[in-house]
């Protein structure tokens, strides 16, 4: 019997250490770590890993809508600000129009870089400065539209989109940077907590 415990025993420390050799598990925020093996040969683990479903589709979406933005604010000017705060744009606006395309522009090449990158927490800076873009953006046209009663239905409809861009971004930042899980985690800790003590009284 204490022959059949030691070998039980060294079963477990044999496959403790064969999965911290392999790098088997996850870290808090979801990635997998790097093997020792893998940091030994210098090999690339990359491809372990592992990102949000719809991640990649709104990096490409907000990198074209961006793109489309830039070109459309630096080439016509003039008619994008008429068709969407519904009135006249006269010849003094059309330089802060085109200089706010040539800074969408830097935008949406960070945006592009962003795409084709495999590290967590590139992409998780690039979604949280668009993240502060979105609300930067959506406040100021706010502020702005309430004092001159601006108000109609396609700045209605944009500034619905803004808030729902930033709502997705900041999501996925959470996600990315592993502030959501360690939000749930701790959320489920208080609730299994609260529940032992209720039970307790009980």
């Amino acid at each position: 019997m204490e022959c059949y415990a030691k070998q039980s025993s060294g079963d477990l420390q044999s496959r403790l250490k064969t999965r911290k050799l392999l790098g088997v598990g996850e870290c808090e925020d979801g990635s997998v770590p790097l093997s020792k093996i893998s940091q030994i040969l210098g090999t690339d683990d990359n491809y372990l890993q592992t990102f949000p479903v719809g991640l990649r589709l709104w990096q490409v979406t907000t990198s074209i809508v961006f793109s489309l933005v830039a070109l459309l604010a630096i080439f016509i000017p003039i008619p994008l600000f008429d068709v969407l705060f519904n009135t006249q744009c006269n010849d003094e606006s059309v330089l802060p129009i085109r200089l706010f395309g040539a800074a969408v522009t830097c935008v949406a090449l960070h945006c592009w870089s962003s795409t084709r990158s495999l590290s967590r927490p590139v992409i998780a800076w690039q979604l949280l400065s668009e993240s502060f873009y979105f609300g930067i953006l959506l406040l100021v046209l706010i502020v702005t539209l309430w004092g001159r009663g601006l108000f109609s239905f396609p700045i209605i409809l944009i500034i619905a989109l803004i808030l729902m861009s930033f709502a997705i971004s900041f999501y996925f930042y959470g996600v990315m940077s592993g502030r959501v899980r360690s939000f749930l985690r701790v959320r489920s800790t208080v609730e299994n907590c609260a529940g032992g003590n209720g039970n307790k009284y009980d």
